[in-house]
C-alpha cells in the first residue's frame, strides 16, 4: 500500500497514542511524512449559561492544549529508534471536519485512536471517528486503544 503521508488525530487519549505509534511504525516502513493534528473545539455557551456543556465535553485551557499536543507527540517518538520527523498541527473547530480537511489537503491516509463506546455514550458525547468515517473521502485507519481488549 502506497501512502502519501499521515494524518494523525491526537487528543492526549490513549487511543490517540496507540494510533501516533502506530502511524510512527508505517512510517518507518513506507517512509512517508506523518502529521500530528490537535483541534481544539470552539466554546459555544448557550445565552444566559456560561458554564452550558460543550459539544465534545469541556474544553481543556488553551496552555494545557499547547503543551500536550507537543508532549504527546515527544513521549511516542522517544519509544522509536530512528522515529521519523512529524510535524505538529493546532486547529481550532469541529474535529471530526477538521481531521478530515487536514487530510484531504494532504492527500494523506487519516489515522484515529479508537476506544469502543456504548451507544448511550455515543449519544451523549458524539463521536469524532464516526463524523471521520462519514465525511472522509481518503482512507480512514482506526487503530484500537491498546491497553483495551
Amino acid at each position: 500500500m502506497e501512502m502519501n503521508g499521515m494524518v494523525v488525530g491526537v487528543d492526549g487519549s490513549a487511543a490517540s497514542v496507540a494510533a501516533l505509534r502506530w502511524a510512527i511504525a508505517q512510517a518507518r516502513a513506507h517512509g512517508c511524512p506523518i502529521t500530528a493534528v490537535e483541534v481544539r473545539a470552539p466554546a459555544h455557551p448557550l445565552p444566559g449559561a456560561s458554564y452550558a456543556v460543550q459539544p465534545y465535553g469541556s474544553a481543556p485551557p488553551v496552555e494545557r492544549t499547547r503543551t500536550r499536543l507537543h508532549d504527546t507527540v515527544t513521549a511516542a517518538v522517544a519509544t522509536v529508534a530512528d522515529a521519523p520527523e512529524i510535524v505538529e498541527m493546532r486547529l481550532e473547530g469541529d474535529p471530526g471536519a477538521e481531521l478530515v480537511r487536514a487530510a484531504h489537503d494532504t492527500g494523506s491516509t487519516l489515522v484515529l485512536g479508537y476506544t469502543p463506546h456504548t451507544r448511550l455514550t455515543e449519544f451523549l458525547f458524539g463521536r469524532v471517528t464516526g463524523e471521520c468515517l462519514r465525511l472522509s473521502r481518503q482512507p480512514v485507519v482506526l487503530v484500537p486503544d491498546s491497553g483495551r481488549r
